[in-house]
């Protein structure tokens, strides 16, 4: 298994720490990120953790940027998840794989590659944009949240709609050592898109958040997410009459306001 700072080729499977991976979006909804991070800790104090992150579901796709930067094209909630995690820091890693080396490209070319490639999405956290690539958080903790992004999963979680089949393969991968997907997901940023749809037709009930504890709370802490968790479970009833999903009539929660799957 080769390391982050080896010379890595296409399709090489690799261990990433988080705090080495480059994001390639602005947001991801924290509150799904928490949800995600409490499950990975609970599978590290089973010995579980390692097996979970194998999942051919969950190899993080990697492109190589000019100056040998790692940028990750996927799994944001994840790697923010490890990096949020209550487990030690030499264990907050995942398993990468060399989708593309773009390593010896000028800059600007890379990223126009990046997003003809649909590898960025250069939208905020209001879904305000395209931004300048430049302007992308520099470290997995920089990530903003994106309440209607955690909406969107939920719908995903529940079956309303379908993201990529790979995401669902369970089959143990990493120690072959090579890996590139058969196929890609036509769909491009569909938990994007169906957030930016959210946004525009489901108003969320945010006003009773305690917005001054933000700086404190930074960033993000389940303590301050509980307000936004209340808020996204009275919108899913709006929801269920607006996209007709009645899969989400049967939502229950586990008690950290994390819904459990059917």
């Amino acid at each position: 298994m080769k390391s982050f700072n080896q010379k890595l080729e296409k399709g090489d499977i690799f261990q990433l720490p988080v705090n080495q991976a480059h994001p390639t979006q602005f947001a991801v909804g924290m509150v799904a990120v928490d949800c995600k991070k409490r499950e990975l800790e609970k599978a590290h104090a089973n010995g579980k953790l390692t097996e979970i992150l194998c999942m051919e579901g969950h190899l993080v796709p990697v492109v190589i940027g000019p100056g040998g930067i790692l940028y990750l094209t996927d799994h944001h909630h994840l790697s923010s998840a490890i990096w949020r995690a209550a487990i030690p820091d030499a264990d907050k890693w995942v398993y990468g794989y060399v989708y593309e080396d773009w390593s010896s490209k000028p800059i600007d070319a890379f990223w126009r590659d990046m997003i003809e490639n649909n590898l960025a999405w250069l939208y905020d956290d209001k879904g305000d944009g395209p931004l300048n690539p430049r302007m992308l958080p520099q470290h997995i903790n920089d990530l903003l949240n994106d309440p209607y992004r955690t909406l969107s999963r939920w719908l995903r979680d529940y079956g309303c709609y379908t993201k990529d089949i790979l995401k669902e393969r369970k089959n143990l991968i990493c120690e072959q050592g090579k890996f590139l997907p058969a196929g890609h997901a036509k769909a491009f940023f569909i938990e994007f898109r169906w957030a930016n749809f959210l946004r525009q037709n489901v108003k969320l009930d945010l006003s009773h958040a305690d917005f001054s504890r933000t700086c404190e709370a930074m960033p993000y802490s389940s303590l301050y997410l509980e307000h936004e968790v209340e808020a996204l479970k009275k919108a899913l009833a709006i929801v269920v009459d607006l996209i007709g999903c009645h899969a989400l009539k049967e939502v229950t929660y586990d008690p950290f306001g994390c819904p459990v799957k059917p």
